[in-house]
């Protein structure tokens, strides 16, 4: 939740030589949030390749309670370390619903979605949903209003993302059932941040990332020991996979994407998402040798131009 600024008394003003003095923080926190915005990127889209990558070890729920365990616990001992006073009551119940839709939910259904046979650029489209969901989500459950130019952007993000991954889609055999959890991701994550936004906005980063992961943890280990027997291989090449799973996309990913939605509206914060399908390619010509083809580079052009146009900060 944004934190106005406090006024300005005009007794207080300073004088016009000092009035350049704040440009150099200001032009700072416009640096430090676009890194922000770039990182949310990156590390969202490198969660479809570890996913990917972590399925050939493990079963999708399974994979999914590990990761979250992982990071819960890391946080956990860092906020104990720390002596942050852990949420309670209320505040603890609303991080547990937050935490298993935004995590237990959207995660744990993409990476069923792809065990079943859906190619990851279906399943990055699919997400990239998110924007157009949560934007619609946020106007009557927070009371933020989206401008025509916003709308106008959402739109070329969503024709640039079908365009970039029109390449890369296969039908397999369990597509329709894997298209069907995926959309229950979708869902997920936009209900989810819309929750966060309204019931946790002031939540204790470490603290309560711990309690939503842990919850999360709980949430995927059901159907992990019910339908899959805790099916998990562990090797020498799963820890790498599993710990960039729990410490950067959970932890890192999630962190990057609370912290925004804090500062700016939810339809800003969303739209960056139609970035991760391209930004996904990209990781995925580079990690897995993935081929980047010319749909995908005019895809990229477009649903760049939407995000910019949707990210407008109104004035």
């Amino acid at each position: 939740m944004s934190i106005p600024n406090p006024p300005v008394h005009s007794s207080e003003r300073p004088t016009a030589p000092v009035a350049a003095a704040p440009a150099p923080a200001a032009s700072g926190g416009r640096a430090a949030d676009l890194t922000a915005r770039a990182a949310l990127v990156v590390v969202w889209s490198s969660g479809f390749i570890s996913g990917k990558l972590g399925l050939r070890h493990a079963a999708p729920y399974t994979f999914a309670a590990l990761r979250f365990a992982i990071a819960g616990l890391v946080l956990l001992a860092i906020a104990l370390a720390r002596r942050d006073r852990l949420p309670r009551g209320r505040q603890l119940l609303h991080l547990c619903v937050a935490g298993a839709l935004v995590q237990a939910v959207q995660f744990s259904s993409i990476y069923v979605g792809m065990d079943l046979g859906v190619p990851s650029g279906l399943a990055a489209l699919i997400i990239a949903l998110y924007p157009l969901t949560a934007s619609l989500l946020a106007v009557p459950v927070l009371g933020e209003r989206v401008t025509a130019g916003q709308y106008l952007g959402l739109v070329l993000g969503l024709g640039g993302v079908a365009l970039a991954v029109a390449e890369g889609i296969h039908v397999s055999g369990g597509y329709l059932l894997g298209l069907g959890f995926l959309v229950l991701g979708l869902l997920g994550i936009s209900v989810g941040t819309v929750y966060q936004k309204r019931f946790c906005g002031r939540m204790e980063p470490v603290g309560g990332n711990a309690v939503q992961l842990l919850a999360a943890s709980l949430v995927a280990l059901v159907p992990a020991l019910a339908y899959e027997g805790w099916d998990v291989d562990f090797t020498a090449g799963y820890a790498p996979v599993l710990l960039w799973s729990a410490l950067i996309n959970s932890i890192l990913g999630v962190g990057l994407l609370y912290h925004l939605l804090q500062r700016h509206g939810t339809s800003q914060v969303s739209s960056l998402f139609y970035l991760v399908p391209m930004s996904t390619a990209v990781l995925g010509a580079l990690v897995l040798g993935q081929h980047l083809g010319p749909l995908t580079l005019g895809g990229l052009v477009l649903a760049t131009a939407g995000t910019l146009l949707a990210n407008r900060v109104r004035r």
